[in-house]
């Protein structure tokens, strides 16, 4: 329940100051262009699964990337409470008296299987969060290039409205000028 809380709180944090710096940068006067640096999405995703994501303007995989790992360690913690219960009590106790009894055996097998789910658990986490690091770095550098080819559209719709055409061809360059006066 507290787990769940702080994990509550702490996303809402991350949530306010990422968008009160947004808020914040958005109410400048002057048209400015900002870039996400990947490496910064990248350690983000690296303290934080998704945090990078979510930084990149990436808000889908953020979710995907955050409650993946969650639900992968949370997994993981279930089954390895699970794990040690079967282990403690069910093998330990046969195993004592005779380790190759056939009870013993199948108290071991059952204790191993729940062993290798929470090693599955494990490895899917820290697939998912490496994921999700490749992935912050990747969402930065798309969010970036599309930023940049919104600029150049803009700028080349301003060109355009100065009545200035330029063309580039194979065989010429042209320079005109379009305006009547």
């Amino acid at each position: 329940m507290y787990f769940r809380l702080l994990t509550f709180a702490f996303l809402c944090v991350i949530f306010f100051v990422q968008f009160g710096a947004t808020q914040s940068e958005s109410k400048s006067p002057e048209k400015e262009i900002l870039l996400i640096s990947p490496y910064g999405a990248v350690a983000r995703s690296a303290i934080i699964p998704g945090w990078g994501q979510f930084h990149a303007h990436n808000y889908l995989q953020s979710v995907f990337s955050f409650f993946g790992v969650g639900t992968s360690l949370a997994g993981a913690v279930v089954t390895h409470f699970s794990f040690r219960e079967a282990y403690d009590k069910e093998y330990l106790p046969i195993a004592l008296e005779n380790r190759k009894s056939k009870e013993a055996l199948a108290a071991y097998d059952r204790a191993n299987q729940k062993y290798r789910v929470r090693q599955f658990f494990l490895y899917t986490a820290a697939g998912i969060w490496a994921y999700s690091i490749i992935d912050a770095y990747v969402a930065a550098n798309l969010y970036n290039a599309s930023t940049k080819s919104q600029l150049i559209i803009e700028d080349s719709k301003a060109f355009e409205q100065l009545g200035v055409k330029f063309d580039l061809n194979q065989d010429h360059i042209s320079f005109n000028l379009l305006k009547q006066f």
